[in-house]
């Protein structure tokens, strides 16, 4: 994940992460579009430098630069409905097409590495392992592991189709879903470990798994049925729970800050389950077929739906299911949108175009908040990578015992504005719902009223420098230190009693402007 809280600040009532400011357009408006001339079904990947890989029925895989500006365009010999995936260094991309073979392309020159043919055609977005070896899944009902270089590595016939984008688990295991109603488990070198059956149609004689696979912080597989469940499935096979849906479940199941599951099923309705399979919330947005959600760090919910008259909306719905904003199109969007690292929210929709919406947003803290888990959509469950603020803060998370998304700087579980990284840095508990940090005062000094501040501050972390700022109507910022006449005491040197925080007092100098503002910026080396 990286660091990506380096530098906070507090202001005497409040808490302002340092943000850089930038010219953008309102929140649900479109930062650009792109035509391709035929539908859009799959979901875009997105590189790191904010590249866009996408396929479309036109026949073509696209690469977009992160303006929208044309990157390359390579012909297949058929219709892209398979979601492209990125390879772990981001230099190759793989895409299947209705031509039955899988590709293999440059992501810097489009050029084609190799292609490997099946039976039929490939719909199905490919998994990768950390290895590199790509699974994935064809309507001959075969299911195929070939490595890096396009190498036949094992097949397995199911003899069922198989639409389902699959997933790898941290152990290297992989799940895959068929028309047959059946959920697979298999090794990474071919072995069959199990199958688990869904229930039997209750109608139309539909049993189809056709949604992709998803895996959960404790290794739980996730998935939709034609027959109107969710399910969640141990690894070794065995039903955990299922919810029933009232209708078929064709998107994929993603998961949330909190680790709450959000899914949609063709009654129209979005569900946010808890990890248990009991109903959160719902909310009807119209008929939703193969848009998997995608979920910000937020709470809010993004989506596909047709809404009637031959319109289909972007739903954004709020932590709790109410309707936030929508993007308005004239077609089906079948297509799952992602949320890049630029705030912008991406989808497909049938009328050709691909779309980038500005969502002010960040991906949910979860290893699988949309399709394909990341936004590279390898599909391959990874353990949670947690920022490092320093080390004295993996210290503290140790002392605390916790763990993968609750252990990231960013986390605030009790949601009192304070993220893991304040609540370290200044004494909070992130437990309780508490205001902690710089605190202001007036003492009488030798006759005359002096203004003062006092902060506190995590001891012994090398990495981490507090500064005091003071700026005149929010005109430039400047070090407190360096007024004249300033003093400074130590109020408190074990705060809490634990050795680990001390609280100190700077007396401001007199004639200070009234319109002064201070604030208190840390920063991690």
């Amino acid at each position: 994940m990286g660091v990506r809280l380096r530098a906070l600040q507090l202001l005497v009532a409040s808490v302002l992460p340092l943000l850089g400011l930038s010219v953008r357009a309102k929140v649900g408006d479109v930062s650009w579009s792109y035509e391709t001339g035929a539908e859009i079904f799959g979901s875009a990947a997105v590189a790191s430098d904010g590249s866009v890989f996408f396929g479309s029925r036109s026949g073509n895989v696209y690469a977009l630069n992160s303006d929208g500006s044309e990157k390359w365009i390579v012909s297949t010999g058929d219709w892209v409905d398979s979601s492209p995936a990125l390879s772990k260094d981001e230099s190759v991309v793989y895409a299947g097409s209705w031509d039955n073979k899988l590709y293999a392309l440059a992501t810097d020159s489009g050029a084609v590495l190799w292609t490997f043919t099946a039976g039929s055609l490939i719909t199905a977005s490919p998994a990768l392992d950390d290895e590199g070896n790509l699974y994935f899944g064809s309507s001959d009902g075969f299911f195929y592991s070939v490595d890096s270089t396009g190498e036949l590595r094992w097949f397995y016939f199911v003899g069922a189709e198989l639409d389902s984008s699959p997933a790898v688990s941290e152990d290297g295991h992989v799940y895959v879903g068929a028309y047959d109603g059946n959920l697979y488990s298999f090794t990474g070198d071919g072995e069959l470990r199990w199958t688990f059956a869904a229930r039997e149609p209750v109608e139309d004689n539909d049993s189809r798994i056709a949604g992709p696979i998803a895996i959960g912080e404790n290794g739980e597989i996730y998935f939709g049925s034609a027959d109107g469940y969710c399910y969640a499935v141990t690894p070794e096979g065995e039903l955990d729970w299922e919810f029933d849906t009232l209708e078929k479940v064709d998107t994929g199941v993603v998961i949330g800050n909190n680790g709450e599951l959000i899914l949609a099923s063709r009654s129209g309705t979005v569900y946010a389950l808890d990890r248990f399979g009991v109903p959160i919330w719902e909310s009807f947005v119209g008929d939703v077929f193969f848009s998997t959600p995608a979920v910000d760090s937020k709470g809010r919910v993004y989506l596909g739906s047709y809404v009637g008259n031959g319109v289909s909306s972007l739903n954004v719905l709020e932590d709790g299911g109410d309707l936030v904003w929508d993007h308005l199109v004239v077609d089906y969007i079948d297509s799952p949108p992602v949320i890049d690292h630029l705030g912008r929210v991406i989808y497909g929709c049938y009328d050709g175009a691909l779309y980038v919406i500005e969502a002010d947003a960040e991906p949910a803290l979860s290893s699988w908040h949309r399709y394909g888990g990341g936004r590279e959509n390898r599909s391959l469950k990874e353990p949670y990578e947690v920022s490092v603020l320093s080390a004295r803060f993996g210290e503290w998370i140790g002392e605390l015992g916790l763990e993968g998304v609750f252990a990231d700087p960013c986390f605030d579980a009790e949601e009192d504005g304070y993220p893991l990284a304040l609540e370290y840095l200044v004494g909070g508990d992130p437990a309780e719902f508490d205001r902690v940090g710089l605190t202001s005062g007036v003492e009488r000094i030798e006759g005359v009223d002096r203004l003062w501040l006092e902060h506190d501050r995590v001891l012994g972390d090398s990495e981490v420098s507090f500064v005091l700022e003071y700026s005149v109507e929010w005109g430039e910022w400047e070090d407190l230190m360096g007024l004249e006449g300033i003093g400074q005491e130590l109020v408190n040197a074990d705060l809490l009693g634990d050795g680990w925080y001390e609280r100190v007092r700077l007396v401001l100098p007199t004639g200070l402007p009234a319109a002064t503002l201070f604030r208190l910026r840390m920063a991690c080396d």
